[in-house]
Protein backbone atom coordinates (compact mmCIF):
# COMPACT_ATOMS: atom_id res chain seq x y z
CA UNK A 1 0.00 0.00 0.00
CA UNK A 2 2.83 2.18 1.17
CA UNK A 3 4.97 1.45 -2.39
CA UNK A 4 1.58 2.44 -4.49
CA UNK A 5 1.18 5.86 -2.18
CA UNK A 6 5.04 6.83 -3.12
CA UNK A 7 4.94 5.43 -7.17
CA UNK A 8 1.49 7.57 -7.61
CA UNK A 9 2.72 10.57 -6.17
CA UNK A 10 6.46 9.87 -7.69
CA UNK A 11 3.54 10.03 -11.59
CA UNK A 12 1.69 12.92 -9.74
CA UNK A 13 4.76 14.91 -9.32
CA UNK A 14 6.47 14.13 -12.41
CA UNK A 15 2.71 14.92 -14.41
CA UNK A 16 2.72 18.41 -12.92
CA UNK A 17 6.45 18.79 -13.92
CA UNK A 18 5.78 17.82 -17.08
CA UNK A 19 3.07 20.15 -17.67
CA UNK A 20 4.61 23.34 -15.94
CA UNK A 21 7.41 22.74 -18.78
CA UNK A 22 5.03 22.53 -21.83
CA UNK A 23 2.70 25.20 -20.31
CA UNK A 24 5.86 27.12 -19.65
CA UNK A 25 7.25 26.07 -23.95
CA UNK A 26 3.43 27.28 -25.62
CA UNK A 27 2.67 30.11 -23.80
CA UNK A 28 5.55 32.28 -25.20
CA UNK A 29 4.55 30.98 -28.60
CA UNK A 30 0.63 32.07 -28.55
CA UNK A 31 1.53 35.65 -26.69
CA UNK A 32 3.68 36.36 -29.42
CA UNK A 33 0.99 35.07 -32.62
CA UNK A 34 -1.29 37.37 -30.79
CA UNK A 35 1.52 40.14 -31.56
CA UNK A 36 2.03 39.19 -34.65
CA UNK A 37 -1.84 39.28 -35.66
CA UNK A 38 -2.09 42.78 -33.85
CA UNK A 39 0.43 44.33 -35.73
CA UNK A 40 -0.75 43.04 -38.98
CA UNK A 41 -4.26 44.51 -38.23
CA UNK A 42 -2.54 47.96 -37.26
CA UNK A 43 -0.61 47.81 -40.46
CA UNK A 44 -3.94 47.01 -42.88
CA UNK A 45 -5.85 49.68 -40.69
CA UNK A 46 -2.91 52.15 -41.66
CA UNK A 47 -2.44 51.33 -45.00
CA UNK A 48 -6.25 51.87 -45.63
CA UNK A 49 -6.29 55.15 -44.08
CA UNK A 50 -3.39 56.41 -46.01
CA UNK A 51 -4.13 57.93 -49.26
CA UNK A 52 -2.92 60.62 -51.72
CA UNK A 53 -3.71 62.54 -55.00
CA UNK A 54 -1.56 64.00 -57.18
CA UNK A 55 -2.77 67.21 -58.67
CA UNK A 56 -0.56 69.25 -60.56
CA UNK A 57 2.76 68.99 -62.14
CA UNK A 58 5.47 71.28 -63.58
CA UNK A 59 8.28 70.15 -65.51
CA UNK A 60 11.03 73.00 -66.98
CA UNK A 61 14.45 72.27 -68.69
CA UNK A 62 16.53 71.54 -65.27
CA UNK A 63 13.84 70.53 -62.47
CA UNK A 64 10.13 69.25 -61.52
CA UNK A 65 7.54 70.16 -59.48
CA UNK A 66 4.80 67.74 -58.44
CA UNK A 67 2.13 68.73 -55.94
CA UNK A 68 0.05 65.96 -53.88
CA UNK A 69 -3.06 66.51 -51.59
CA UNK A 70 -3.31 64.14 -48.28
CA UNK A 71 -7.10 62.90 -48.91
CA UNK A 72 -6.40 60.22 -47.24
CA UNK A 73 -8.36 59.61 -43.49
CA UNK A 74 -4.80 60.01 -41.16
CA UNK A 75 -1.72 62.10 -40.98
CA UNK A 76 1.59 61.29 -42.59
CA UNK A 77 4.58 61.90 -40.43
CA UNK A 78 7.46 63.93 -42.25
CA UNK A 79 9.83 60.61 -41.48
CA UNK A 80 7.10 58.91 -43.90
CA UNK A 81 7.97 61.29 -46.26
CA UNK A 82 11.32 61.13 -46.13
CA UNK A 83 11.35 57.51 -46.26
CA UNK A 84 9.30 57.03 -49.29
CA UNK A 85 10.97 56.45 -52.84
CA UNK A 86 10.08 58.51 -55.87
CA UNK A 87 10.53 56.67 -59.12
CA UNK A 88 11.34 59.73 -62.12
CA UNK A 89 12.45 59.15 -65.76
CA UNK A 90 11.24 59.16 -69.30
CA UNK A 91 9.00 56.48 -70.59
CA UNK A 92 12.65 54.05 -71.30
CA UNK A 93 14.82 55.78 -68.61
CA UNK A 94 13.44 55.28 -65.38
CA UNK A 95 15.45 56.14 -61.85
CA UNK A 96 14.71 55.68 -57.94
CA UNK A 97 15.21 58.98 -55.94
CA UNK A 98 15.55 59.38 -52.23
CA UNK A 99 15.21 62.41 -49.81
CA UNK A 100 18.12 64.24 -49.27
CA UNK A 101 19.72 67.85 -51.00
CA UNK A 102 22.38 67.19 -54.12
CA UNK A 103 19.65 67.44 -56.91
CA UNK A 104 20.52 64.68 -59.52
CA UNK A 105 23.82 63.75 -59.76
CA UNK A 106 22.64 62.39 -55.88
CA UNK A 107 19.73 60.89 -57.03
CA UNK A 108 17.35 63.02 -54.56
CA UNK A 109 14.61 64.52 -54.10
CA UNK A 110 13.51 67.44 -51.69
CA UNK A 111 9.46 68.51 -50.20
CA UNK A 112 7.59 71.04 -48.94
CA UNK A 113 4.56 71.41 -46.88
CA UNK A 114 3.51 74.58 -48.81
CA UNK A 115 0.42 75.18 -46.32
CA UNK A 116 1.32 73.29 -43.58
CA UNK A 117 2.13 74.47 -39.72
CA UNK A 118 5.34 72.36 -38.89
CA UNK A 119 4.28 70.11 -36.78
CA UNK A 120 5.64 67.24 -38.36
CA UNK A 121 3.03 65.81 -40.14
CA UNK A 122 1.33 66.40 -43.42
CA UNK A 123 -2.01 66.44 -42.46
CA UNK A 124 -5.19 66.03 -44.12
CA UNK A 125 -5.95 68.39 -46.91
CA UNK A 126 -2.51 69.87 -46.69
CA UNK A 127 -0.54 69.82 -50.02
CA UNK A 128 2.69 68.19 -50.69
CA UNK A 129 5.51 69.53 -52.99
CA UNK A 130 8.22 66.97 -54.62
CA UNK A 131 11.28 68.86 -56.05
CA UNK A 132 14.01 67.06 -58.23
CA UNK A 133 16.68 69.60 -59.85
CA UNK A 134 19.56 69.34 -61.90
CA UNK A 135 17.60 67.29 -64.59
CA UNK A 136 17.98 67.95 -68.32
CA UNK A 137 14.56 67.69 -70.02
CA UNK A 138 13.89 67.96 -73.38
CA UNK A 139 10.26 69.20 -74.48
CA UNK A 140 9.48 66.07 -76.67
CA UNK A 141 10.07 63.88 -73.55
CA UNK A 142 7.06 62.66 -71.91
CA UNK A 143 7.76 62.15 -68.48
CA UNK A 144 6.83 58.98 -65.54
CA UNK A 145 6.87 60.12 -61.87
CA UNK A 146 5.52 57.93 -59.28
CA UNK A 147 5.46 58.57 -55.07
CA UNK A 148 5.47 55.50 -52.72
CA UNK A 149 5.38 55.38 -49.25
CA UNK A 150 6.81 53.19 -47.16
CA UNK A 151 3.38 51.51 -46.66
CA UNK A 152 3.27 50.97 -50.41
CA UNK A 153 0.29 53.38 -51.10
CA UNK A 154 1.92 54.85 -54.57
CA UNK A 155 0.82 57.29 -57.24
CA UNK A 156 1.87 57.38 -60.45
CA UNK A 157 1.38 60.17 -63.35
CA UNK A 158 3.14 60.98 -66.65
CA UNK A 159 3.28 64.67 -67.75
CA UNK A 160 5.75 66.31 -70.06
CA UNK A 161 7.60 70.31 -70.25
CA UNK A 162 5.72 72.57 -71.65
CA UNK A 163 7.13 74.33 -74.70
Amino acid sequence: MAGEAISSSILLIGAAVGAAFLIAAILPAIFSAGDTFGTVAHSADEKMKTDFRIVNTFASDTSIKVWMKNVGATRVSIYDIQKSDVYYGTITSIERYSYGLGGAAAKNFNYALGDAVDNGYWDIGETLEITITGLTIATTDTLSFTFATPNSIRRSVSFSRPT
